[in-house]
């Protein structure tokens, strides 16, 4: 069933009806950013954007750079944030749809892959919301995309654009590495490709990614390898007993994040194509397949025994909806399910996404980012009352994400101090040195009533003369409470330098 395009249907290889459905994604996006607050993990890492260095105690950098980059032209703002992460999907989706014509030369079946990618929750969240994941899938994709181009041409320069984009993925988050074993397997099955093992590309493209993954090597060096110990062996040595709670904390939370039918798509996918991994596929299958196949049973596995947080898998998961919707055209009565399966997607997505965009929503523990607009307020008023009567207080928090809030906020967007000021581990807080003298001054500590976030006498009081509340916020919608903001003075830093009594 094929559908070839012609020069007057398409735009530098895309068919236009595809286009529309980049642009449309990238407009709702576009209007997301504009609308939306920002989350305590875009807080986060754009305080490392104000902060620039070769990497960070949690992540490598290539978030916060692009963060750099977009609030440099657009202001430190909201907007200017979030931008980074619509323009990285952007290109993310021109990579998809030249990938899935080039493939499978089926105009039709470009559109519905396209918009089923677009219609789960994983990928519509990162599209607006920038985190380490956001240019890791970029360039993940881009990494795939160059191998099909080898594929296609036989030229070995591709070994070197994908090494490239494998160095760059590295450079977004750490989960990267999965690309090659990813890549390896590939390569060793396929009858076509093994081939190039024997010469020196695929070594010299690895080197290439290491060369651009160099800055968070020296930045590691620097620091005593502390980000790879945070994300690999305190992270081994925290792995528990078997624990089938786990598995169906992950299978629950995959369920939500791509939307109940390309759940089933995808892991109907991953069972029907990785028992044939041997049987000599099609090399466009075969690579999609070996992109989604080593990350999932990689977490899979480590489910067993570990909670694995619900993002770690969107590596794996495009080129299984890639690969699935493949199956699905085979046959007409499959397309007809199909097409309806997707628009519940779609249907699932617009009801997850206008839940988020209502201000102040009642979510619980779900809702983190209500109220630190004006808890930031509220800072600034007392601290101010605290200037006139000769204070000069400091700001912290006892989470690092609320402290990024908090300076996102505040008017100057000051230094703020989080859980490293009562001696407890901050992550990148830790790393950044106080240029100002604490000790003897006052402190605004900001609290919450979500479980992470909230007040913490025993740990707070000793590092204080005096603890004492000034002021509660309340914000409430639906006559429900949605967050509880507490404002502490607390009086007389003792400072870090002795053990508190």
């Amino acid at each position: 069933m094929s559908h070839n395009i012609t020069l007057k249907d398409s735009y530098l290889g895309i068919p236009i009806s595809v286009w529309k459905v980049i642009l449309g994604f990238t407009l709702f996006r576009l209007l997301l950013a504009l609308i939306l607050p920002l989350t305590p993990q875009e807080a986060y890492y754009w305080s490392w954007s104000r902060d620039l260095a070769l990497s960070y105690f949690d992540h490598p950098p290539l978030a916060s750079y692009s963060i750099w980059l977009t609030t440099l032209i657009f202001g430190q703002t909201i907007f200017g944030i979030k931008l980074a992460a619509v323009l990285w999907y952007f290109g993310m989706n021109i990579i998809w749809a030249l990938m899935i014509q080039e493939m499978f030369e089926n105009t039709r079946q470009t559109f519905w892959t396209l918009l089923a990618l677009n219609a789960s929750i994983v990928y519509e969240l990162y599209g607006f919301v920038i985190t380490p994941d956001t240019p890791l899938l970029f360039t993940w994709t881009a990494c795939i995309f160059a191998l099909w181009k080898l594929v296609q041409s036989e030229n070995p320069k591709w070994w070197y654009i994908a090494g490239l984009f494998m160095g760059l993925a590295w450079l977004g988050k750490y989960s990267g590495i999965m690309l090659v074993p990813s890549v390896l397997l590939f390569t060793m099955v396929s009858k076509n490709q093994r081939k190039w093992l024997l010469t020196p590309h695929p070594y010299l493209g690895v080197l290439l990614a290491i060369l651009v993954f160099s800055p968070v090597l020296i930045w590691n060096a620097q620091h005593d390898w502390m980000s790879f110990a945070f994300q690999g062996s305190q992270r081994a040595a925290g792995m528990g007993q078997w624990k089938l709670r786990f598995v169906g904390e992950l299978l629950g939370s995959q369920f939500f994040i791509l939307s109940p039918y390309l759940f089933v798509v995808v892991f109907a996918t991953l069972i029907r194509y990785g028992r044939r991994l041997f049987s000599d596929l099609d090399d466009k299958i075969l690579l999609l397949l070996s992109s989604g196949l080593i990350t999932s049973i990689f977490f899979i596995a480590i489910s067993f025994r570990s909670l694995v947080k619900m993002n770690w898998l969107a590596p794996a998961y495009w080129s299984l909806i890639i690969l699935g919707i493949y199956h699905l055209f085979q046959s007409p009565q499959r397309f007809n399910r199909m097409r309806i399966g997707i628009i519940s997607s779609l249907i699932f997505l617009g009801i997850g996404i206008s839940v988020v965009a209502i201000p102040n929503v009642p979510l619980g523990e779900g809702n983190t980012w209500s109220g630190w607009k004006q808890a930031a307020d509220d800072v600034e008023a007392l601290k101010d009352s605290l200037l006139q009567e000769g204070e000069n207080p400091f700001i912290f928090s006892t989470n690092y994400k609320a402290s990024s809030l908090l300076k996102f906020y505040l008017p100057d967007q000051p230094r703020t101090y989080a859980q490293d000021i009562i001696g407890e581990p901050a992550l990148q807080f830790d790393l950044w040195p106080k240029t100002e003298e604490l000790r003897g001054r006052s402190g605004l500590l900001v609290v919450d009533n979500r479980r992470e976030y909230r007040f913490k006498s025993k740990k707070i009081i000793p590092y204080f003369s005096e603890v004492k509340k000034l002021r509660t916020i309340r914000i409430e919608n639906f006559g429900k409470l949605v967050r509880k903001i507490d404002i502490y003075l607390c009086s007389d830093y003792k400072g870090m330098g002795q053990e508190p009594l």
